[in-house]
């Protein structure tokens, strides 16, 4: 029930986010398949966790990889969930955002990224919830890592 409410609660974010008066940007989303480096902060802006994320499928609505740790500072709720692996994403191209879910196997106890792609470094939040609990918010960032040619 708490997760059916999460995701009403995102949509519903991205719709109020949406009404805001701004211009919508007409570019493509600056996500690619590629590699990232990326950086988690717990909700006082503290980093908390740095790893590898690897977009290796991208189409227009979805995305899917693998990431993985290389640092972790401090342990946080939903460390123990994602612990590296898998992840799979949505795209909403209108709005630019890319919903991750960093433990796609599991119903309960999930880590997700919501992404802005508008521009680079590609930023956004990540949050952890659960049927019994939910976290505060945290901000995470991507950098795009140079091809080596």
């Amino acid at each position: 029930m708490k997760r059916t409410y999460s995701l009403l609660l995102l949509i519903a974010s991205l719709v109020l986010a949406s009404c805001s008066g701004q211009s919508v940007e007409k570019s493509d989303p600056v996500i690619s398949k590629s590699d990232y480096n990326f950086t988690m902060y717990d909700s006082n802006n503290v980093r908390v966790a740095e790893g590898l994320f690897e977009i290796e499928n991208l189409s227009s609505t979805e995305s899917s990889g693998k990431y993985s740790f290389t640092k972790v500072i401090t342990e946080f709720e939903g460390y123990g969930n994602m612990k590296g692996g898998k992840f799979t994403g949505k795209i909403n191209n209108k709005e630019k955002m890319m919903l991750v879910n960093t433990n796609p196997g599991q119903a309960d106890r999930n880590v997700f990224f919501n992404l802005n792609i508008k521009k680079n470094p590609v930023e956004g939040t990540w949050y952890f919830t659960g049927f019994r609990n939910n976290s505060k918010p945290g901000k995470v960032k991507l950098n795009k890592i140079s091809s080596q040619n």
